[in-house]
């Protein structure tokens, strides 16, 4: 009976689908089927395929999109952000990659003096931890180690 009520909210939602893309097509006749047919079943998703393509307003393409489109779910809204956020850090890291390769690239001696020295700090200030955080002998311990025995 679940494989039914599944099958049935498939098409449904499917026919939806296809309503929006028909949707889509009526505004702006010369976006090119095929390619719709190609993009994702996601309100996001078509919005930026028809951005990419038409001259309009992000607001007016996203109302004609909204207004056939099913409702999201709230994990797919959470999953869009997700995903949303973990592309633009990765743009973020790349592009501090890429700056100070090139930092790098124009002073290179300087780069490598400046990591010699980050390096010798840390180090001094690790040992310094370290030294500070072992125990200072006791009396017993001192006598200890001078005995023979």
């Amino acid at each position: 009976m679940s494989n039914q009520v599944e099958a049935k909210r498939g098409t449904d939602e499917g026919a939806a689908w296809a309503s929006v893309r028909d949707a889509i097509t009526e505004r702006w006749p010369h976006i090119n089927r095929d390619e719709l047919a190609e993009c994702k079943n996601e309100t996001c998703r078509l919005v930026d395929f028809v951005k990419e393509r038409v001259s309009e307003g992000h607001d007016e393409i996203e109302s004609v999109v909204s207004e056939f489109a099913p409702q999201e779910s709230i994990v797919d809204k959470v999953a869009h952000s997700a995903s949303d956020q973990v592309q633009r850090a990765s743009e973020a890291a790349q592009f501090a990659y890429m700056r100070a390769d090139e930092c790098i690239s124009e002073r290179p001696t300087e780069s490598v003096l400046t990591g010699f020295f980050a390096g010798v700090v840390v180090g001094v200030t690790v040992t310094a931890l370290l030294m500070r955080s072992k125990p200072a002998p006791s009396a017993w311990d001192r006598v200890k180690s001078r005995s023979y025995f």
